[in-house]
């Protein structure tokens, strides 16, 4: 009975705090765009009447793609009507630079408040009921994810005709606006972007700068040690990051739980020893990897299939701190009933140290841009005195172990500190998977899910009356669990091996060649599926080879008439449809295939429709 509540709770524990996971991430998308408009006269004799700008703003630190877009990405356009008719948005230039997730690609960016045209005609506001009705879309890109905006819009101009109106000639934007005007296609912004972009590559300026603080810039070996151990002790007062704080408090308790003052002592010491160690290991494999694969400091959290390893083995450490579990290697508890202390110790150092990585960037700045372009053993050497610097207060209580005197004794109030770290870390949790691609929350959720699930068979499955066969048994069926989810849901997108549907090309080709016609859309959860299991690009490619085949995809995320119109044409007024159009007169007679279906299925219709 006592397994069965206790199961209970923690279930109750898991959904709140998955729950709150994706609550949390949603809030960061409420408001992604602000926007408002205003409304000008225009005095110039061929463009007179009235000018309405909408001004849209991104969210901070995101970008919407400009219209054009450049080389990738969605363009933001506004479709705006009134009294009926579509007016015309001129679109402002964005900014040229480097695309964020490929970086090879050239972007038009809107990253701050920018104004979107619509010109009007004189007698188009005589109505004071006179509104603009229209929709704002784009892609909405932060440094981790990008999400699609459809937002409407409405600007009753009429009313604001009668207002005192600001001549558009005399803002500081009206160039830009003329700007905009003459790029109806498109084709000369890109252009003149390209020049602009190839033009600042070849810009190399000199000089010789001077600096605000000039005494924390780093110009030999001795200012670098210093700087560095400095760093690293500062580092254990800024917790910036919710796991070092709770791991603190691990290292700390270590040695308080045994009664005899004798034996408490040394376990306090050999503790500190330990985890000082592991601080010092994990900068020295930091070292190596910065030296060898000359990453940035901190790069290691840009990317996303690592944070989320990071956030599995906390949340495995929380799941631990409530009692369904225990782990190991890793123990957080301070029961003092870990087999391997040392070990125990040794690791929650090395995780402490790379859950505080973030937090040494603001205080190595100087260091860090002198000791990078130095030769592997000075970099090592900078490292270690950087976790000298962190372990300094361990190392001190090692020295000094009288402190563990300070320390109070066991008691009930460390199950109470014991479940509040643990809520600390599901706190950790929930900011890790804040910050991973929007693409990869769901099957980061899942996985958690299997975590708590593989983690629930461990603890509630296995027990000391079992043989140690039938209990290590149990428990290697958990972790096979977790080793198999993992590749399953976390699987590495390859590149698409399907070409764009264009109505003109499809009917180009149809008769002529045999054509794989896919229908998909970014919301299609069952396209998402198919995608995982039956048309994944090996196979996709296979059977182009095989069948000599064209792959085409219909995108249906947004508005595409020519889609929707085949889409009927084939009988169907839903997605998944995988359409298989052979060669010559059956042209006209495609095999369709609907809703799920399996790779040999898909093997079977390809065989019966498309043999040669």
């Amino acid at each position: 009975m006592k397994k069965i509540h206790l199961s209970r709770k923690f279930w109750l524990v898991l959904n709140i705090a998955l729950v709150a996971c994706a609550l949390m991430t949603q809030i960061a998308y409420a408001n992604p765009v602000n926007q408002h408009w205003e409304l000008y006269r225009s005095d110039t004799p061929t463009r007179g009447g009235y000018l309405a700008v909408l001004w849209v703003t991104p969210q901070k630190e995101a970008h919407l793609y400009g219209n054009p877009p450049g080389d990738t990405g969605l363009p933001t356009t506004l479709s705006v009507t009134l009294n009926g008719e579509e007016k015309k948005t001129a679109y402002p230039p964005g900014k040229a630079e480097p695309d964020t997730f490929e970086p090879n690609k050239t972007i038009f960016a809107y990253e701050t408040e920018t104004p979107l045209f619509v010109p009007l005609m004189p007698g188009e506001l005589q109505n004071k009921e006179a509104t603009l009705n229209g929709t704002l879309k784009g892609l909405l890109c932060t440094k981790t994810s990008c999400m699609p905006i459809q937002m409407p819009t409405a600007f009753e101009a009429g009313k604001a005709k009668g207002e005192t109106l600001k001549s558009a000639e005399s803002q500081p934007w009206w160039r830009e606006y003329r700007a905009a005007l003459s790029m109806s296609d498109g084709q000369e912004a890109q252009k003149s972007h390209a020049t602009d972009l190839h033009e600042t590559q070849g810009f190399n300026p000199q000089f010789t700068p001077q600096y605000f603080a000039p005494g924390f810039e780093v110009t030999g070996l001795g200012k670098a040690l210093l700087l560095a151990f400095i760093a690293g002790f500062i580092l254990n007062f800024m917790p910036c990051v919710l796991p070092v704080i709770s791991l603190k408090i691990s290292a700390l308790l270590g040695g308080a739980q045994e009664e005899d003052e004798k034996k408490r002592i040394h376990t306090f010491r050999e503790h500190n020893v330990f985890f000082s160690l592991g601080i010092l290991l994990y900068f020295v494999f930091l070292a190596g990897i910065l030296s060898s694969l000359g990453l940035a400091w901190g790069q290691i959290f840009q990317k996303p299939y690592l944070v989320i390893g990071i956030t599995a083995l906390i949340f495995a450490l929380s799941l631990s701190l409530f009692g369904l579990f225990n782990l190991p290697v890793i123990d957080l508890k301070t029961s003092g009933t870990s087999k391997s202390p040392r070990m125990q110790a040794l690791f929650t150092g090395i995780l402490a140290t790379l859950l505080a990585t973030p937090c040494s960037g603001p205080f190595l700045g100087g260091v860090l841009g002198w000791v990078l372009a130095q030769p592997p053993l000075i970099v090592a050497l900078v490292f270690v005195f950087i976790g000298l610097g962190m372990s300094s207060p361990f190392l001190a209580m090692a020295i000094f172990p009288s402190l563990a005197k300070r320390f109070p004794k066991p008691g009930r109030w460390c199950g109470y500190l014991e479940q509040g770290v643990g809520l600390f870390l599901l706190a950790t949790c929930v900011y890790l998977l804040s910050i991973i691609p929007q693409s990869l929350l769901i099957p980061a959720m899942a996985f958690m899910w299997v975590i708590a699930l593989a983690a629930w068979i461990w603890g509630q499955w296995t027990s000391l009356s079992q043989s140690a066969l039938k209990r290590w048994s149990i428990r290697a069926a958990a972790a096979a669990l977790v080793v198999a989810a993992w590749p399953l849901l976390m699987q590495a997108d390859a590149p698409e091996p399907w070409a764009e549907f264009q109505a003109t090309q499809f009917e180009e080709l149809l008769g002529k060649e045999p054509i794989i016609l896919d229908f998909s859309a970014a919301w299609c959860t069952n396209c998402k599926a198919l995608k995982k299991t039956t048309l994944t690009p090996d196979k996709l490619q296979k059977w182009s080879k095989e069948y000599r085949a064209k792959l085409i995809q219909v995108d249906l995320t947004d508005h595409n008439p020519d889609g929707m119109k085949l889409l009927n044409a084939l009988g169907s007024q839903s997605i998944p449809v995988v359409a298989i159009f052979p060669k010559g007169d059956r042209s006209k007679q495609p095999l369709v295939l609907r809703d799920l279906f399996t790779s040999s299925q898909m093997e079977q219709a390809l065989a019966s429709h498309l043999k040669k």
